[in-house]
């Protein structure tokens, strides 16, 4: 007993040694983690001192009061600036406007004016086409009167070049007649052949199947070969059929007056005016800039032309193309051209067919607009010359005021508190100054009270520390035991719960027993039960057997009766085919006994034939049967023999589903034994299975038991935890108030009283 003693109070002793070595690693861990916190504390600090210092001399940078106050003087300059961007914008898009809308304007009134061009053109070509002289002579009227053919061609020769000398716009008049009659023509060009080819010309001008109707073309290659014509003196040409439809009438449209017209449209320099035709003939004007030649005489500057001789400018192009095929007769939009921008106008003729466009740089539009930037811009950049000089000159009296109430401020900021603040001028920086120097002296007796308080929290702090102390260490103690406890409990429960799970896969395993069991009871209950159907349809069949055997027997039997029919019916055929016989040789007989008699005979003969015939007949019929008798026979034996080898079979059959019989019968046994065997394994299951259910509801008890008692510990080691942290955190802050009284004590030695 006291050898027991001895060691339980040695075990005792190293447990006591061993609590005391925990808790002095824990008081050196927490209190090296509080000097780590302070450092980690004291280090954020800084750092965030002096990033908040740094973010603030970076925001007096930015914001100083000089900033500001520029920045003031320059927002009605940047009213300024956008009042001046506006206006630009607003006079650029009113000059546009008002340019495109002349510019369209003067073409417009271009096209109408070739428009009436084309119109007279088509009155002197209808006047030419129902002339009743014109007429007369296309009919041949005037080839018996030569004097009447002069004056007409004459009369009408001066016509033609009276028209042509009169209107600028008419290049030639030509009246292509029929072939047979001379063509009348304006050209003073030599010909070789005045003959009239009209035929060629409609087949020229005219798609097939159509008639010539009144209409402008761009070119009559027919005509131009046999008059030797210049395509290049006419841009159009008229035609029409005259009134009696004996020849067409063709007017052209002079390529040069219409050239001269273009020059005159002058849209400023660049620009570009253009005469289509729908066919694609062009005729260009450029506008391009004078220059001064070399006798002094204003000449256009030929360097400046962006056009390449023998280039489509307009036709082909896509802004063109596009407005060509919009059904708007007139319109503007603005394209790229030769890498520039341009306004794109045309418009298109009513009364002749062509289109006239023009190129206008954008830029000679926006030239009187840009002067107004260049003015803006320039009264612009004045005022913010004088505004950043304004701004520096008040800017710089501020600026020495703030820099002297700042470093005076700064002493301050250091600890020196008999510092006086001064400021020069008349304005709010004496204000300024006077406030700064009553925020002195109120801090000055701040500091003093605070001073003399700080001896009584110091001793304050000393004995809250000592009392902690005194806490900590019993709270520790109380901890460790109840955490010793509380590891106990835990492994008696964790081996409760333990066994508790142990024996729950126990009576898992046992019900999967029970259930498999079951199942195979059942199965075995319906293998029973199929065995039992099984032998019923197997004794069914052998009965089945039975009677396939008699009916067999039965076959054979009808089968035997069918052959001795036979043999009678070959018979029968035997004898039938000798009265056929000798039927013949009776009928042969009466026939030669006929024909000794002659013509008393005649009618014996026919009858004698007659029955030699129904001999044959028979003799036929009888052959027939017997071959019929005979296959029959033959069917019949092949019929036996199947017979007898059915009957084998149904005899093998029915030893079969004996033995069968028999092998069912003993499965039924065995099967009853397997039933009994499986019944004994239930009840001994079921008789585990309440004795697994006993021990379980035991161990649960001790489970539940040991559980409530390990929730009480840890109720108890909860409020002990809790107790040490309140201590530590007591402990905690003894220490920050503590070094807070460092702090500050070297705080308040800073200041100068």
């Amino acid at each position: 007993m006291k050898k027991d003693r001895t060691a339980s109070q040695r075990i005792q002793m190293r447990r006591a040694e061993q609590k005391q070595q925990k808790a002095a690693e824990r008081e050196a861990k927490s209190a090296a983690g509080n000097e780590a916190k302070q450092r980690k504390t004291a280090e954020g600090k800084a750092k965030r001192q002096g990033k908040e210092t740094k973010k603030a001399e970076k925001s007096v940078r930015i914001f100083n009061i000089r900033n500001k106050i520029v920045v003031c003087f320059l927002v009605p300059i940047v009213f300024m600036i956008f009042i001046g961007t506006s206006a630009y914008q607003k006079a650029s898009r009113g000059m546009s406007d008002n340019f495109v809308e002349s510019t369209s304007q003067t073409l417009a009134m271009s096209v109408e004016y070739l428009d009436m061009v084309g119109s007279f053109i088509t009155a002197e070509t209808k006047t030419y086409a129902f002339d009743a002289s014109t007429s007369k002579y296309l009919l041949g009227m005037y080839d018996d009167d030569r004097t009447e053919m002069y004056n007409y061609l004459t009369t009408i020769q001066d016509n033609m070049a009276s028209k042509k000398m009169l209107n600028p716009y008419i290049n030639n008049v030509h009246i292509i007649a029929k072939k047979g009659i001379s063509i009348l023509t304006s050209s003073t060009k030599d010909s070789t052949d005045r003959e009239g080819f009209m035929a060629e010309y409609v087949a020229e001008m005219v798609p097939e199947n159509e008639r010539l109707i009144s209409s402008w073309v761009d070119t009559h290659d027919l005509l131009d070969t046999k008059l030797t014509l210049k395509k290049e003196d006419y841009i159009l040409a008229y035609h029409s059929l005259n009134e009696n439809k004996q020849a067409v009438v063709v007017i052209d449209l002079k390529a040069s007056a219409v050239q001269e017209f273009i020059d005159q449209v002058d849209l400023g320099d660049g620009s570009i005016v253009g005469f289509i035709t729908y066919g694609g003939r062009e005729l260009i004007h450029e506008n391009l800039p004078e220059i001064m030649d070399e006798k002094g005489k204003m000449k256009p500057d030929e360097s400046a032309s962006i056009m390449t001789e023998g280039e489509s400018v307009f036709y082909g192009q896509d802004f063109y193309t596009k407005a060509f095929e919009s059904e708007e007769t007139a319109g503007v939009s603005q394209v790229e051209y030769k890498n520039d921008s341009y306004y794109f106008l045309y418009n298109k003729g009513n009364s002749i067919d062509c289109v006239m466009c023009a190129l206008v740089p954008v830029s000679l539009v926006t030239q009187q607009a840009d002067s107004i930037k260049t003015l803006t811009f320039c009264l612009t950049l004045l005022a913010c010359v004088i505004v950043l000089g304004v701004g520096l000159a008040i800017t710089s009296g501020i600026k020495k005021n703030m820099d002297r109430l700042s470093g005076k401020l700064g002493e301050v900021s250091e600890g020196d508190l008999t510092v006086e603040v001064t400021a020069k001028g008349r304005d709010e920086f004496q204000t300024l100054a006077a406030s700064a120097n009553h925020m002195v002296h109120n801090t000055k007796k701040l500091v003093q009270k605070v001073s003399g308080a700080t001896a009584e929290l110091e001793q304050s702090s000393g004995d809250v520390e000592e009392i902690s102390g005194v806490i900590d260490s019993f709270s520790k103690e109380i901890t460790q035991a109840i955490g010793e406890i509380n590891d106990g409990m835990g492994r008696e429960s964790e081996h409760a719960q333990e066994c508790v799970e142990k024996t729950d896969r126990l009576s898992e395993e046992i019900r999967g027993v029970i259930t498999v069991v079951e199942k195979v009871e059942d199965l075995v209950s319906e293998t029973e039960a199929m065995i039992n159907q099984g032998m019923e349809i197997v004794k069914l069949l052998g009965e089945r057997a039975q009677s396939t055997t008699k009916m067999t027997a039965q076959v054979s039997e009808s089968i035997q009766t069918l052959r001795t029919e036979s043999e009678i019916i070959n018979s029968f055929v035997t004898t039938i085919t000798g009265i056929s016989q000798q039927t013949n040789l009776l009928s042969l007989n009466a026939s030669i006994e006929a024909a000794r008699a002659g013509e008393a005979g005649r009618g014996f003969a026919v009858v004698a034939e007659e029955i030699r015939k129904l001999a044959d007949d028979s003799a036929k019929a009888a052959g027939e049967i017997r071959n019929n008798v005979e296959h029959i026979a033959e069917q019949t034996m092949n019929s036996v023999d199947s017979a007898n080898e059915a009957q084998g079979m149904v005899e093998l059959q029915t030893e079969a589903v004996t033995q069968v019989v028999e092998v069912f019968e003993q499965m039924q046994k065995r099967m009853a034994e397997l039933v009994a065997g499986l019944k004994e394994i239930v009840i001994s299951t079921e008789r585990a299975d309440r004795e697994r259910s006993a021990a379980v509801d035991a161990v649960k008890n001790i489970s539940e038991i040991i559980e409530d008692t390990a929730g009480s510990t840890e109720t108890v080691a909860g409020v002990a935890q809790q107790l040490l942290e309140r201590v530590e955190s007591l402990n905690h802050t003894a220490e920050t108030l503590s070094a807070n009284m460092e702090e500050l004590k070297t705080e308040i030695a800073v200041f100068k009283l």
